[in-house]
């Protein structure tokens, strides 16, 4: 299965990044300014996948393959607990397999993605299916 993921770095990543996974328009332009500081200037052809927020992070939006193991920032959990039939909760930094091991008695329904405004996500896992193709 694929997700969308978003992960974020600082200004320093975010060049390494482009420099790593773009194409130059017209080279690395290298020099001095006035005062002796050095500098270096590019262009780089636009990417859609790097973007920045408001509070000046940088990201880089993609889709990878997870499976099982895949370590998730945010997922929600929807479970029979304790005779509750519609118990909702968030799990952070986990994959699927940890989630299912953790709770052995069976009773896990879903598994979502939390977006990061908070609204739930796709369906990636459910226990008539397991991983969502």
């Amino acid at each position: 299965m694929k997700i969308k993921q978003r992960k974020y770095m600082s200004e320093k990543e975010a060049l390494h990044w482009l420099v790593d996974n773009t194409e130059l328009i017209d080279g690395i332009d290298v020099g001095c300014n006035e005062y002796g500081d050095g500098f270096f200037e590019c262009q780089f052809k636009y990417d859609e996948h790097l973007g920045w927020t408001k509070d000046g992070r940088y990201y880089v939006e993609g889709e990878i393959e997870i499976d099982g193991d895949t370590k998730l920032d945010v997922v929600v959990v929807y479970d029979e607990y304790s005779g509750n039939k519609n118990h909702v909760g968030r799990v952070f930094r986990t994959s699927i397999n940890q989630i299912i091991k953790i709770n052995n008695d069976g009773n896990i329904k879903y598994v979502n993605i939390q977006n990061e405004d908070g609204s739930i996500g796709e369906l990636i896992w459910s226990k008539e299916r397991g991983l969502v193709d």
